[in-house]
């Protein structure tokens, strides 16, 4: 073999040894059972009335999920809690100063895919029961309502750490009950032609969390 040749093999076998290194460096870990927490802003659409007498203070969202296939496919279950403030004096002369509270409980299908070694994406769907409670300065008692809960959303992490993660959330929520002037004591909405049942409760969520993973560390960082 002539002295051109073996540099040239030499060198081709550099350059694998080299790529194949590197490949194993990049290598992408998998999805895990983890634990999952959102601060939520739920931006109400689809319901003018609603929009009208409410302000959005936040939402707490905390799930378990695991996967139960290699490729991301996983269940969880998980419960939200949103808080709403009423506006006094959008429905006067009435006062209906106080808040509405909204707990969801839900379970969860999704997926979950690592584009990199440190960062993955996830879309689930969510299906549930959500409660209303309208705490009204016009009513003698807070009312309730409950009614179906489902939602979709998408999310994308980049990892702190081998277990913690954090992300944002972008999504969509509807609940079938519905706004009537009842919750407020009301027999109509002062001034208001449309005081029959509102269209469906619907939300954009847009949010910022975490997702902590029950598995063991590595030695070392995986990227």
């Amino acid at each position: 073999m002539s002295r051109t040749s073996f540099l040239l093999a030499l060198g081709l076998f550099l350059v694998a040894n080299t790529a194949h290194a590197q490949e194993k460096k990049v290598r992408k870990p998998g999805p895990k059972p983890s634990l999952h927490g959102w601060l939520v802003l739920p931006v109400p659409i689809g319901n003018k009335i609603y929009q009208q007498v409410t302000d959005a203070v936040g939402q707490l969202d905390f799930k378990f999920q695991a996967p139960v296939l290699k490729q991301g496919l996983g269940f969880g279950v998980g419960a939200k809690g949103s808080l709403f403030d009423l506006r006094e004096n959008s429905l006067a002369p009435a006062n209906i100063a106080g808040d509405a509270r909204r707990w969801t409980f839900y379970g969860q299908l999704q997926y979950e895919h690592y584009t990199g070694p440190i960062t993955y994406y996830q879309f689930a769907a969510q299906m549930g029961s959500s409660k209303y409670t309208w705490n009204c300065a016009n009513c003698a008692e807070p009312n309730t309502q409950q009614g179906l809960f489902w939602g979709a959303n998408v999310s994308y992490f980049v990892h702190a750490s081998d277990n913690l993660a954090f992300g944002l959330l972008l999504g969509y929520e509807h609940d079938a009950s519905r706004m009537t002037p009842e919750l407020f004591c009301l027999e109509s909405y002062p001034g208001r032609t449309d005081n029959g049942p509102s269209a469906p409760y619907q939300f954009i969520t847009i949010g910022l969390g975490f997702s902590t993973r029950f598995t063991k560390s590595q030695e070392g960082p995986n990227w």
